[in-house]
């Protein structure tokens, strides 16, 4: 038995962390450590990120291809960059993804506990 938070935690939430990495050194060229502090995960983690190691690359092209999650990946990654608090943003990703159906192999015979 898997529950649908285990996808989210294991495999949607790298991918997101991933972009928002991404998007913090492309945009705010932001250091590693910078990164790392911001998103609340170590440097090697973040290497990692940017290196496409951490998570799965054909989810994020999935993510990528979503204006409305793309929005919100740059939404986050803006707030992050000033310290505010993008909880919201994160949200409304997995919203988006389980709503839209992005992830809907993933999500598969999984059971919903929250």
């Amino acid at each position: 038995m898997r529950f649908e938070v285990e996808v989210v935690n294991e495999e949607l939430l790298p991918a997101i962390r991933s972009m928002i990495a991404n998007q913090l050194k492309q945009e705010y060229g932001l250091k590693q450590s910078e990164i790392a502090e911001k998103l609340g995960v170590t440097q090697p983690a973040v290497s990692q990120y940017l290196s496409n190691t951490r998570a799965d690359q054909d989810i994020i092209q999935r993510l990528k291809d979503d204006p409305q999650i793309g929005i919100l990946v740059r939404d986050a990654a803006s707030k992050a960059a000033t310290d505010e608090i993008f909880a919201q943003e994160i949200s409304e990703i997995i919203k988006n993804v389980r709503d839209k159906g992005i992830m809907k192999e993933e999500f598969r015979n999984t059971y919903r506990i929250i």
